[in-house]
């Protein structure tokens, strides 16, 4: 009668089958680290890069529905290199459609070395900062219906209609800035009310 002997794994087989799954773990788990370390990365740029065009949709938003005053109102639109008020149909802390005041500002912070792009329905009123950015730079431009370019809106000499063609906003320094351009679709000029029809 012949003895069967049921035969297992030696304790080197065993030990290089531990080594190579180690090493094979190993490898997978570094590829893997690898992988978060890009997804974090490339992660980081697209929500910072959707920021940022969300920050000059709402400019541009708040541009666009710029609505002359009254031509005897208080609030007609005025532009300067770093402020600029009027009214608008598309205020970022209202309804749409409700015309409000507002005030676009740059403001430059001394102590942190940083820009901010303000915005407000009132001067008195605190502001909300939209965007940032590093150094005492940054302005609005003014453009009129001939494409000619003024730091300031109305322009000093001559007779202009209340709203430019086109506002920039140029952010950080000239060699290395971003512009966002936007129209104020509404007309030029405040529209005549019955009253004014009836002074005429």
């Amino acid at each position: 009668m012949s003895s069967r002997r049921c035969r297992g794994f030696t304790l080197v087989e065993i030990l290089v089958v531990l080594v190579l799954t180690g090493f094979i773990v190993t490898i997978l788990l570094q590829s893997l680290q690898q992988v978060f370390r890009l997804q974090i990365q490339f992660g980081s740029e697209i929500f910072h890069s959707q920021n940022g065009a969300m920050y000059a949709d709402w400019f541009r938003q708040s541009i666009n529905g710029i609505m002359p005053d009254d031509a005897r109102g208080k609030l007609k639109f005025r532009g300067e290199p770093r402020r600029m008020t009027g009214l608008t149909l598309s205020p970022l802390d209202r309804e749409a459609g409700t015309l409000t005041s507002f005030v676009w500002r740059l403001a430059y912070d001394s102590r942190t070395g940083i820009t901010a792009l303000q915005y407000g329905d009132a001067d008195d009123k605190p502001a909300t900062r939209v965007v940032e950015w590093n150094g005492d730079s940054g302005r609005f431009i003014y453009v009129d219906a001939d494409n000619e370019v003024h730091d300031s809106w109305p322009p000093f000499l001559g007779k202009w209609p209340q709203l430019p063609s086109a506002i920039y906003l140029q952010s950080g320094a000239v060699d290395q800035s971003s512009l966002i351009v936007a129209a104020p679709r509404g007309p030029a000029t405040s529209l005549l009310r019955r009253k004014d029809w009836e002074s005429l």
